[in-house]
């Protein structure tokens, strides 16, 4: 299997509209993914607690988790929409992994996070 020559959508269905749809909306999503995530941490920050460190923390590692994902999958892609991957089959490799664990990052945080807040609720 070779990732570092997949066709671009315009080619596969001849429409350059639907992908310039989804380079916006990709776009999109990464700036309003990172700036939100940033606010986050930038209210968890601010607004820091002793009552609720481990909630504090889930959160934080959540967001920390979320703008590691959107750096390393969501412009990619929209780039990769654009143009051909030319950087390379050990970029490839890298950009793949991160994005693995990335991802994989958010879901245990979220996993935990619903860790906590049910057993906090008998409390």
């Amino acid at each position: 299997m070779n990732l570092t020559s997949r066709p671009s959508l315009a080619n596969e269905n001849g429409s350059e509209e639907l992908t310039l749809t989804r380079v916006i909306v990709q776009f999109i999503i990464f700036a309003v993914g990172t700036v939100g995530n940033l606010i986050v941490l930038v209210v968890l920050w601010w607004r820091r607690s002793r009552s609720q460190v481990g909630t504090q923390l889930f959160v934080g590692s959540l967001a920390v988790s979320d703008i590691g994902l959107m750096l390393s999958t969501v412009w990619v892609e929209a780039y990769d929409e654009i143009k051909r991957w030319h950087t390379g089959v050990i970029a490839c490799k890298l950009h793949v992994t991160l994005q693995w664990v990335t991802m994989y990052s958010s879901i245990w945080s979220l996993a935990a996070l619903s860790i906590d807040r049910y057993f906090s609720a008998f409390n």
